[in-house]
C-alpha cells in the first residue's frame, strides 16, 4: 500500500510539472534590423539622424521605458505606447554635429522584455569641418580650372 501512495504522488508531480513546463507565460521579445549604424562622412553642423527599426516578435505588448546616450549630443526619440505583438516600430537618433571629428556613440534602450531589457545601439561617423570641406571643393575647383585652361 505504502509503494501505491508513492507510484501516485510521482504520478501527480510529473504530470503538474509536464503541464507547466507546456505553459510558458507571455511575453514580449524586442529585436532590432541593426544595432550599429556608420554615418560615414558628415558636414559640420550637418543633419544626422537615423532610424533604428525594430518589430516585437514576442508574444504580449511591448513597452520602451527609456531610451539614453551618456552624452548630451545624442537624443533618441522612442514611442511611448506600446508596440503589439507581432508590430513594428522604430526609434529615431538625432547627432549633434557642431564639432568636428570621429565619434562613436551609445544608446540604450531599455523594454520590458523579460529575456533581454537593455538594447545597446551604436552610432558612428566623422564630422568634417566646414572650412577643410570648402578648401577641398576649391583646390579641385582651381586643379580643374587650370587643366582646361591648359587644354
Amino acid at each position: 500500500m505504502n509503494m501505491k501512495k508513492t507510484i501516485i504522488i510521482a504520478m501527480i508531480i510529473l504530470a503538474a510539472t509536464l503541464q507547466m513546463s507546456g505553459q510558458e507565460a507571455a511575453a514580449p521579445k524586442i529585436v532590432f534590423e541593426e544595432t550599429v549604424f556608420n554615418f560615414d562622412t558628415i558636414m559640420q553642423n550637418g543633419n544626422a539622424e537615423h532610424v533604428f527599426f525594430f518589430a516585437n516578435e514576442g508574444d504580449a505588448p511591448l513597452l520602451i521605458t527609456s531610451a539614453f546616450s551618456s552624452c548630451g549630443c545624442v537624443v533618441p526619440e522612442w514611442p511611448r505606447e506600446p508596440i503589439a505583438p507581432k508590430a513594428k516600430a522604430s526609434i529615431k537618433v538625432k547627432y549633434n554635429t557642431s564639432k568636428a571629428g570621429a565619434f562613436t556613440k551609445v544608446i540604450v534602450v531599455k523594454s520590458n522584455d523579460t529575456a533581454s531589457s537593455k538594447t545597446v545601439l551604436r552610432i558612428n561617423g566623422v564630422v568634417v569641418e566646414e572650412k577643410k570641406q570648402n578648401a577641398k571643393t576649391n583646390q579641385i575647383s582651381r586643379l580643374t580650372l587650370l587643366k582646361d585652361l591648359q587644354l
